[in-house]
């Protein structure tokens, strides 16, 4: 995953995940975009980091008053990651496996 930005939000306690017929994604309280590309999304939420992956993914609407994000493409799946050292490991391991 390509390390573009690290954008950095206000703290905010609530949290939550809108998907609109798996093309759309909306979410609330979102503290830290860790990093984005066409593929994967890290984010970090006021609940924990938030692991969004698909295809064709792009960044809409990021409202850092607001603490809210808007991404569109082909979302395969949504999970909470309570490490994210953990996942940059499983895919270097995996990245291992396709060589």
């Amino acid at each position: 995953m390509e390390n573009n930005n690290s954008l950095h939000f206000e703290h905010t306690p609530y949290h939550n995940i809108f998907v609109k017929d798996r093309k759309s994604i909306e979410l609330t309280g979102v503290k830290r975009i860790e990093s984005f590309d066409s593929y994967e999304f890290l984010i970090e939420t006021s609940l924990g980091f938030l692991n969004i992956v698909g295809s064709d993914l792009s960044l809409i609407r990021l409202d850092q008053d607001q603490n809210e994000v808007s991404i569109k493409g082909n979302i395969d799946g949504i999970s909470y990651v309570s490490d994210k050292k953990k996942t940059h490991q499983k895919e270097k391991m995996f990245n291992k496996l396709l060589k």
